[in-house]
Order: C-alpha cells, then structure tokens, then sequence
C-alpha cells in the first residue's frame, strides 16, 4: 500500500472527499456496510484495511451490535493520528500493510476496503493475505474505482470527471494537484470491474453482490471465503 500522497493532504482528505464525490462517498460507505449487514453475520472481529481517517469504522459501531472487536490498519501515520481521535476509543489501529497484515489467519468474520486496493504494492498479494486471515464463511467487501467497461455515455461521462475535473478541483482543495493526478492514473490503471471479480475468483473468494454506482466510476463487491 502507498503511503504518498495521503501523508501530504491528510489534514484535508476528508473534506476533499466530501466535496469532489458531491458527498457520495458517505453514501458509498454506508451502502457497503448494509449490505454486508444484511447478509445476517454475527462478526467478532473486523478489519478495515486502508482505513485512512476511519469513515468506515466511525459508521461501523452503528451497524454491527456492541461487542465486535474493529481493527484498522493503514501504511499513513497521519491518517493514522486523525483516525484516533475519531474512532480510537473503540478501535485498534495498526500502523502496516495489507501485503503483510500483522494477524493470524482465520481470525476475522469481516474485511473492507474502501478505495484502498489500488495503492496496493502487491494486489494480488495483499488479496491473498485478506483470504488468509477471513474465517471460512467470512465476507470481504471492497469499494473502489474502475476505468469504464463499455460504451455507457454516463459511465465514460463519470471518467471523465475523475480524469479532468478531480485532479483540478482536488489541488485547489488541498494545494497538492499531484495526489489527485495519482489518483486519476491509479484508476485508469486498475482492472475494469469484471476483470477484477474475476481476479478475486481465482484467488478462491466467491462472489456474493457486485453494484456499480454509474455515473461515477465507485464499484461495491461483496464476496465470500468459502
């Protein structure tokens, strides 16, 4: 996982977020969890991987009942810090990489990730360590961008906010137009949606829900460790 340019405009993430998804991205968060709430899990332990400045984990406690045990990880210290103050008396924040996730296998019913897989080092490898430390039966759910599939007017017109009006609008917010030009290419470098379903197939994980979230480039997958 990458940790620049989050380091550089952590202080301003949030509200960078809140302003260029139109205030979306709470939405995006929330549906996430619901949906892996209506899957009816009993979780005792879950971990938000890239959790950044803890949104997923901040909503979580109102999702799951009292008593689940939430773990977040992140390779930014900054984030880090903010996420303390935000979610740090009912969470344990590791400081880490999903390449190399500091916990035994089989301990955790659930696992997100929201717009953190594309700054993996290692994709493929960061997925695998997801698969090795889910219990069987335990559900992995992940938001992130993908590049447009097809001929969608609406899906190449969500592109090209992301590739032309981000970058602008994101280096006025926070005074780093570069971490936006990152973002832009890292989407445009990740897998499309199917391609990436399937690649979590192959490596053993069983689809339960995909959602596209047209015209932006968000994709929610739930799936499953059999």
């Amino acid at each position: 996982m990458t940790t620049l340019p989050f380091s550089r405009i952590a202080d301003r993430y949030d509200l960078a977020n809140r302003i260029l998804s139109f205030g979306l991205d709470i939405l995006w968060r929330k549906t996430l969890l619901r949906e892996i709430k209506a899957l009816n899990l009993s979780p005792n332990r879950f971990l938000d991987i890239a959790c950044g400045s803890g949104d997923i984990l901040r909503f979580a406690k109102d999702f799951f009942p009292k008593g689940v045990k939430f773990f977040g990880l992140d390779p930014c210290g900054r984030m880090l810090n903010i996420a303390q103050r935000r979610v740090g008396k009912y969470c344990c924040l590791v400081r880490g990489r999903a390449e190399n996730l500091p916990f035994k296998g089989g301990v955790f019913e659930v696992v997100t990730v929201a717009f953190g897989v594309r700054n993996f080092e290692d994709r493929r490898g960061g997925l695998r360590e997801i698969f090795r430390t889910l219990k069987r039966g335990g559900i992995l759910g992940i938001l992130e961008f993908s590049p447009p599939s097809n001929g969608n007017p609406l899906e190449h017109l969500g592109w090209c906010y992301t590739k032309r009006v981000v970058p602008l609008l994101g280096g006025i917010i926070t005074g780093d137009r570069g971490a936006y030009d990152y973002l832009a290419s890292s989407v445009e470098r990740f897998p499309t949606y199917t391609e990436f379903l399937r690649e979590l197939e192959e490596i053993g994980f069983k689809p339960v829900k995909v959602r596209r979230f047209i015209p932006s480039p968000a994709v929610l997958y739930i799936v499953r460790k059999p």
